[in-house]
């Protein structure tokens, strides 16, 4: 099995996560060694993403085209980090010809606890909260894969509703600080555990792995975030211009 895994990676991953403000990028090769590094993504004005990556590859004496596989996670999360980080993926993509893998982001988030996680074990991963809601994203360890349970969508989480307690029951959750604290609490009462999530480009890079490894990709062109609700930006565009 492990001679099946080994003739079944990447020769070097590129794995790019900028859904919240602190972004990283990460480059996996094929014997297993990881390089990252990360930085405050999202800024208007001059993005770190590019010359992240290009110090990166630099680092290991690569170039763009030694690449052969991308890994994006799609959030949900920064509504900016996001379309820079997707956009960037694209167009590096176009130009190298690697294999696309979009890695939502609650298994990137769920891929950091692994280690302490024996097959079977639930998570929940609560992201993009604002005001009274939040989006959920039940999860079961696998050997191989993470499994996205039913229930994945907007929950009322101030207070928690009756699906989300039952989502939290005995799962270990994952809610960042902008979980309101009623919602916090109140999966707290039923959860197995409570923690905050961290979100990078090392777990973004082993989730792909397996990815990759059962043959999954995205077409670039269909490459796309994952955003919960219509976009503030977009909303306020619409309302300026109807």
């Amino acid at each position: 099995m492990a001679s099946e895994r080994a003739s079944n990676i990447p020769t070097l991953l590129l794995a790019v996560e900028c859904s919240q403000r602190t972004g990283s990028v990460a480059l996996l090769g094929a014997d297993g060694t990881v390089e990252s590094t990360d930085f405050v993504s999202g800024g208007r004005e001059e993005d770190p993403l590019l010359p992240a990556i290009d110090r990166l590859l630099g680092r290991g004496g690569f170039v763009p085209g030694d690449l052969t596989a991308i890994a994006v996670s799609t959030g949900p999360g920064g509504f900016t980090g996001l379309r820079v980080a997707i956009a960037t993926v694209k167009g590096i993509a176009e130009i190298t010809g690697a294999r696309v893998l979009a890695v939502p982001g609650a298994e990137v988030a769920a891929e950091g606890i692994r280690a302490r996680l024996s097959t079977g074990d639930r998570v929940l991963v609560a992201s993009a909260a604002k005001r009274e809601t939040c989006w959920l994203t039940p999860l079961e360890c696998a050997e191989d894969a993470w499994l996205t349970l039913p229930g994945t969508g907007l929950h009322v989480i101030d207070p928690p509703s009756p699906a989300a307690v039952e989502l939290a029951r005995d799962a270990i959750v994952l809610a960042d600080e902008h979980v309101p604290a009623p919602g916090r609490s109140g999966l707290a009462e039923v959860a197995a555990d409570l923690l905050e999530p961290r979100l990078d480009a090392v777990s973004c890079a082993r989730v792909a792995l397996d990815m990759f490894d059962r043959g999954v990709s995205e077409d670039p062109l269909a490459l796309a975030p994952i955003y919960p609700r219509e976009p503030e930006a977009v909303r306020s565009w619409r309302e300026r211009n109807r």
